[in-house]
């Protein structure tokens, strides 16, 4: 164990973490700085990393939070990883690091190749205070007049909002997956909340063919979403993807860096044959 990964969120609602090989990760609060400083996953003697993953709108916040971890324990290494997603997708990416990785640059590594798959969006009765992804006039005039069956928000490139019920999806906004997929490869998807049968047709025409995981809610989604109501999913593929060879080990930390230089202490690798005999695996 040589690393602890926080998922940063606001007003966690609950105690939401794990375990691996390669050490422990856990959601945690960003109003109180000290809660991370204090927290035993931080204390551990053989805890050598900290990766803070926090929404990017918190990312001063979790710059504080850094800083205090680094007062109490200046050995560590510490990464603040501002991530344009909710914390229920950043979870669902540490949750698909690979059981086999042990090094703290690979799973940084591995969380990043994971982001880059998932989709995610969520539920909403309105999307009168949305701002991203944008409503369009009419479905923002209409969550002030008319009751229905509600809104579908999707992030991605570009996002893109929708008026339920939706009997049919335009191709440009079916899952796309990742480059290199196997063409029968499919989507699981976890619902943080109790997603409308409405909401779930429309997944299904997006390209889901499986229901959504029930699953309890990470944090407040009112930053995202403009309302605490809303009942956020994250989309991946099932198939795993691979990483990239390491490039070299970390002459300051000795981790295998992937990629120009070291995530956690920010300097260029050195080459050297114990880079290929770390086991690399795969995202789930």
């Amino acid at each position: 164990m040589t690393l602890f990964v926080s998922v940063l969120g606001l007003r966690p609602r609950a105690t939401i973490g794990g375990v691996a090989q390669w050490g422990a990760w856990q959601v945690l609060p960003l109003g109180d700085p000290t809660v991370l400083a204090e927290h035993p996953g931080v204390h551990q003697p053989d805890i050598r990393h900290v990766l803070l993953l926090t929404p990017t709108s918190e990312v001063d916040r979790a710059r504080i939070a850094a800083a205090t971890i680094g007062a109490v324990r200046p050995d560590l290494a510490v990464r603040v990883e501002p991530v344009p997603a909710s914390p229920a997708a950043l979870v669902r990416a540490v949750e698909r690091v690979p059981s086999v990785l042990t090094k703290a640059t690979a799973v940084h590594a591995s969380i990043g190749a994971a982001l880059t798959t998932i989709t995610w969006g969520a539920w909403l009765a309105s999307v009168a205070r949305l701002d991203t992804p944008s409503p369009s006039l009419g479905q923002h005039v209409s969550s002030w007049f008319t009751r229905g069956a509600g809104f579908l928000g999707v992030h991605g490139s570009p996002g893109w909002v929708g008026k339920l019920p939706m009997s049919q999806v335009d191709p440009s906004r079916r899952l796309q997956r990742p480059h290199g997929g196997h063409l029968d490869q499919g989507f699981e998807c976890h619902a943080f909340g109790e997603l409308p049968e409405h909401a779930i047709a429309a997944l299904f025409s997006m390209g889901l063919t499986t229901r959504p995981v029930r699953r309890e809610p990470v944090a407040d989604v009112k930053p995202a979403w403009g309302t605490a109501k809303a009942v956020e999913f994250v989309i991946n593929p099932v198939m795993p993807i691979g990483l990239p060879a390491p490039s070299g080990l970390c002459p300051a930390c000795s981790e295998p860096v992937i990629g120009a230089h070291c995530p956690f202490c920010r300097v260029a690798p050195t080459v050297s044959r114990r880079v290929a005999l770390e086991p690399q695996g795969a995202v789930r």
